[in-house]
């Protein structure tokens, strides 16, 4: 005697689509037309993933890719605003939050005191542009680098630590945008390689 437990059959039915399945049961599949979109369709998945398959392991950018790249085209890189570059302890209780901004004050930022600090809790490190904050709170982040001081919020204390300011038309260092150089850079690498794996395999097998 087969013994089946109420969950098959939840599973079973929660793992179907059921406007598939009533297309199914209607003979939606039969027609002619959407056999051929569906043949189309699948045929259109298998060869983006074999592409992709073809494509694993060949394109890379190295360092010196992103460095030039930075180099040629420095005015992509320029502030259109006053930046702030902001360490954010945030969703502290106020016990906490005081801490921190004491043992900020009173050490150096690159201290071993601060260090731990930082370890501990796991600032965000971010940039903040001037137009984009709020009057009070951009004259407190815009008024001096170095400086910290604590907000309240809905969840909780948030300690900003002013790292530096920076004023528009200046540019930004290549460390803070160098993931989107490698990124952009990447993109259109891939789109070479799959332009050249179609190239030769339209040579051999012809175009549609």
């Amino acid at each position: 005697m087969l013994i089946v437990s109420c969950g098959f059959f939840e599973n079973k039915k929660a793992n179907k689509d059921p406007l598939y399945f009533a297309a199914q049961d209607a003979g939606f599949l039969k027609d002619s037309f959407i056999k051929a979109d569906i043949e189309r369709f699948n045929k259109k998945i298998v060869s983006s993933k074999y592409l992709e398959s073809l494509m694993v392991g060949r394109v890379s950018v190295s360092v010196s890719e992103i460095a030039g790249y930075y180099k040629n085209n420095i005015t992509q890189f320029k502030r259109r605003d006053e930046e702030a570059l902001v360490l954010l302890f945030e969703q502290q209780n106020k016990n906490d939050a005081i801490k921190i901004k004491n043992t900020i004050d009173r050490n150096n930022f690159d201290s071993e005191r601060v260090s731990k600090t930082i370890q501990k809790h796991s600032p965000r490190r971010v940039f903040l542009e001037k137009k984009s904050l709020k009057a009070g709170l951009a004259d407190r982040v815009f008024k001096t680098a170095g400086e910290s001081f604590i907000i309240q919020r809905s969840d909780g204390f948030v300690v900003f630590y002013i790292i530096n300011i920076f004023k528009t038309g200046t540019a930004k260092e290549l460390v803070d945008v160098s993931d989107g150089i490698q990124a952009k850079i990447l993109a259109l690498k891939k789109h070479a390689l799959k332009e050249k794996i179609k190239d030769s395999l339209y040579t051999i097998y012809g175009a549609d």
